[in-house]
C-alpha cells in the first residue's frame, strides 16, 4: 500500500511532481499563513506529527514483475477491494473515486446502499479496515483502458464554525492511488447510477491562452510557483485559483454578497490529459452538462475556467475545493486547499 507521513504543516501549492511520492514530508516553510490558535491540530504540536495514512488496493492481480495488472470491467458493477490503515490523530478518511479523470459516484460494501461522491470512516488512533468501492462506471468503452483513481481526504467531514475556528488548518489534506480499468463491455448508458451534483455555477468560460511572462511572473508566484520561466514550464505542472481576483487560504465571507467569481489555471507538461473538478460539500459542480472538464495541456499554453458562483444558492456553510486528475499517463493529481464559504446569520 502507498504511505504518506503527515506532519504538522500544510502546503497550499504542492508540486505536481511530489504529490504522487509516498513517505513525502510536507515542509513547515512552505506552509500558508495562518492563525495558530485556530489550528485544529493545535494540541497535536506537542507530538510533532499527526501520524500516518496508507490506501491502496486489496489482494490485486499481479504480473511477473509484481506490478499491479488492470482491473478487468465485464459490465454491470464494478467492485473494487481496497484497503486502508491510519495512526494518530486523523479521526476520519474520506475517500474520492474518479474514472479518466471525472469523479465516480460509488457505494461501499453493500449494494443496496446510495451512490455517494465521497464516503467517510471513523478511525482510531491505530486503525486498519478494508473495504469495496462499487460503482456502475460512468464512462468507458469496450477495448478502453482507463485510470481509476483514489484520492484520500484526511477529516472530511471537518468544517469551520467560525467561532473557534476559521480554517481547515492541517486537515483536508490529500494523496492519491492509481489503477487501470480495462472495459470488456461498454460502460452503461444510463444516469440513474450517478450521485448528487450541485448546481452552483453560472456564466462559466473554459478558453485556452498563451502563457505570458505576466503570468508566470504574476500568477504563478502568488500563488506560490516560484522560479519557474517560460523555459521550465514544461517540467511539471501548475496549477492556480483566486476568488474575486484574491488568493483566499481560509474562508470568505458570503453575506452580503450576490455573486462570487472563481478563476482556476492549469498549465505545463505538454500532452498531460486532465480532468477539473469544482466540489461543494465534497460533491461535484456540474457546469455545460457535466461534473468535470477535460483538458490536454499543450506547450506554452495555459487552460482557464471561469466561473461565477450564485451565492443565492448556498446556505449556511460550505467547503469549496478544485481538483485536477491526471486521466493518463504518469501525471498526478492536485486538490486545492478547501476553503469556508459562509453566511452570517
Amino acid at each position: 500500500m502507498r504511505k504518506r507521513f503527515l506532519s504538522l504543516a500544510m502546503i497550499f501549492a504542492l508540486p505536481f511532481a511530489v504529490a504522487a511520492c509516498g513517505n513525502y514530508n510536507i515542509a513547515d516553510e512552505n506552509a500558508p499563513p495562518q492563525n495558530v490558535e485556530e489550528d485544529p491540530f493545535a494540541g497535536a504540536q506537542e507530538d510533532g506529527d499527526l501520524g500516518f495514512l496508507s490506501h491502496g488496493e486489496a489482494s490485486p492481480a499481479r504480473a511477473d514483475d509484481q506490478s499491479v495488472l488492470p482491473y478487468e470491467y465485464h459490465g454491470g458493477e464494478f467492485v473494487l477491494d481496497y484497503q486502508f490503515s491510519s495512526e494518530g490523530k486523523l479521526d476520519s478518511i474520506g475517500f474520492l473515486l474518479f474514472l479518466d479523470g471525472k469523479p465516480q459516484a460509488y457505494k461501499v460494501n453493500d449494494t443496496g446502499a446510495a451512490y455517494e461522491y465521497l464516503h467517510c470512516f471513523r478511525t482510531s488512533e491505530k486503525h486498519e479496515e478494508k473495504f469495496s468501492f462499487v460503482f456502475t462506471p460512468d464512462t468507458g468503452k469496450k477495448g478502453d483502458t482507463l485510470n481509476m483513481t483514489v484520492v484520500s481526504v484526511t477529516r472530511p467531514d471537518f468544517q469551520p464554525d467560525m467561532k473557534e475556528t476559521s480554517s481547515y488548518g492541517w486537515y483536508h489534506q490529500s494523496f492519491e492511488r492509481v489503477l487501470k480499468l480495462h472495459f470488456n463491455e461498454d460502460a452503461p448508458e444510463n444516469d440513474n447510477m450517478n450521485g448528487e451534483s450541485i448546481t452552483a455555477f453560472r456564466d462559466v468560460s473554459i478558453s485556452e491562452e498563451k502563457v505570458t511572462s505576466s503570468f508566470i511572473e504574476n500568477e504563478l508566484v502568488r500563488a506560490g510557483w516560484n522560479d519557474v520561466t517560460m523555459d521550465t514550464l514544461d517540467n511539471s505542472v501548475y496549477w492556480t485559483l483566486v476568488y474575486d481576483g484574491e488568493v483566499v487560504y481560509d474562508n470568505i465571507n458570503l453575506t452580503g454578497k450576490d455573486t462570487l467569481t472563481v478563476r482556476y489555471t492549469l498549465c505545463g507538461t505538454p500532452g498531460a490529459r486532465y480532468g477539473i473538478s469544482f466540489f461543494l460539500n465534497h460533491k461535484p459542480i456540474s457546469f455545460d452538462g457535466a461534473v468535470s472538464c477535460d483538458v490536454t495541456l499543450s506547450k506554452g499554453n495555459v487552460w482557464i475556467i471561469e466561473a461565477t458562483i450564485d451565492t443565492a444558492k448556498l446556505d449556511g456553510f460550505n467547503t469549496f475545493y478544485a481538483t485536477a486528475v491526471a486521466a493518463d499517463g504518469n501525471s498526478v493529481t492536485s486538490k486545492t486547499g478547501s476553503i469556508l464559504l459562509y453566511k452570517e446569520d
